[in-house]
Protein backbone atom coordinates (compact mmCIF):
# COMPACT_ATOMS: atom_id res chain seq x y z
CA UNK A 1 0.00 0.00 0.00
CA UNK A 2 0.99 3.61 -0.85
CA UNK A 3 -0.88 7.02 -0.35
CA UNK A 4 -2.43 8.46 -2.64
CA UNK A 5 -0.07 11.34 -4.60
CA UNK A 6 -3.13 13.40 -4.59
CA UNK A 7 -3.76 13.24 -0.67
CA UNK A 8 -2.68 16.46 0.92
CA UNK A 9 -1.92 16.01 4.93
CA UNK A 10 -0.67 17.98 8.72
CA UNK A 11 -1.13 16.86 11.59
CA UNK A 12 -2.77 19.00 14.51
CA UNK A 13 -1.21 17.87 17.70
CA UNK A 14 -1.98 14.30 18.17
CA UNK A 15 -4.69 14.06 15.06
CA UNK A 16 -3.91 14.63 11.43
CA UNK A 17 -6.34 16.02 8.65
CA UNK A 18 -6.22 14.57 5.08
CA UNK A 19 -7.74 16.59 1.90
CA UNK A 20 -8.05 15.04 -1.42
CA UNK A 21 -7.21 16.90 -4.21
CA UNK A 22 -9.49 15.12 -6.60
CA UNK A 23 -12.79 14.50 -4.56
CA UNK A 24 -12.28 18.02 -2.06
CA UNK A 25 -13.07 15.42 0.54
CA UNK A 26 -11.46 16.26 4.46
CA UNK A 27 -11.11 13.17 7.08
CA UNK A 28 -9.68 13.37 10.21
CA UNK A 29 -7.59 10.90 11.79
CA UNK A 30 -7.14 10.04 15.43
CA UNK A 31 -3.74 9.39 16.76
CA UNK A 32 -3.01 6.29 16.11
CA UNK A 33 -4.93 6.01 12.22
CA UNK A 34 -1.96 9.48 12.34
CA UNK A 35 1.10 7.60 12.59
CA UNK A 36 -0.01 4.60 10.83
CA UNK A 37 -0.50 7.43 8.07
CA UNK A 38 2.87 8.95 8.37
CA UNK A 39 4.49 5.74 8.63
CA UNK A 40 2.70 4.41 5.51
CA UNK A 41 3.99 7.59 3.71
CA UNK A 42 7.48 7.54 4.95
CA UNK A 43 7.62 4.53 2.03
CA UNK A 44 7.24 1.49 4.78
CA UNK A 45 5.46 -1.77 3.68
CA UNK A 46 2.13 -2.63 6.05
CA UNK A 47 4.52 -5.43 7.76
CA UNK A 48 6.96 -2.72 8.85
CA UNK A 49 4.14 -0.62 9.69
CA UNK A 50 2.43 -3.58 12.04
CA UNK A 51 5.93 -3.83 13.40
CA UNK A 52 6.13 -0.16 14.27
CA UNK A 53 2.88 0.24 15.87
CA UNK A 54 3.46 -2.75 18.12
CA UNK A 55 6.77 -1.32 19.54
CA UNK A 56 5.24 1.80 19.90
CA UNK A 57 1.48 1.28 21.07
CA UNK A 58 0.36 -1.25 24.05
CA UNK A 59 -2.01 -3.64 21.65
CA UNK A 60 -2.38 -6.85 21.11
CA UNK A 61 -0.87 -7.98 18.00
CA UNK A 62 -4.20 -9.84 16.78
CA UNK A 63 -6.32 -6.47 17.97
CA UNK A 64 -3.99 -4.48 15.37
CA UNK A 65 -4.20 -6.92 12.62
CA UNK A 66 -7.76 -6.65 12.83
CA UNK A 67 -7.76 -2.81 13.06
CA UNK A 68 -5.42 -2.38 10.78
CA UNK A 69 -7.10 -4.25 8.01
CA UNK A 70 -10.13 -2.34 8.92
CA UNK A 71 -8.54 0.73 7.95
CA UNK A 72 -6.82 -0.11 5.20
CA UNK A 73 -10.63 -1.27 3.66
CA UNK A 74 -11.66 2.14 4.89
CA UNK A 75 -8.39 4.17 3.01
CA UNK A 76 -9.11 2.00 -0.17
CA UNK A 77 -12.79 2.80 -0.36
CA UNK A 78 -12.29 6.58 -0.12
CA UNK A 79 -9.23 6.23 -2.40
CA UNK A 80 -6.42 7.13 -0.27
CA UNK A 81 -4.10 4.74 -1.03
CA UNK A 82 -3.44 2.32 -3.64
CA UNK A 83 -1.53 -0.99 -4.06
CA UNK A 84 1.87 -1.11 -4.86
CA UNK A 85 1.37 -3.91 -7.36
Amino acid sequence: MKPNPNVLFKRLGDEMVLFHLDTDHFYELNGTAARFWELLHAGHDTDQVREQMVEEFAVDADQLDSEVKAFLASLRQENLVSSDE
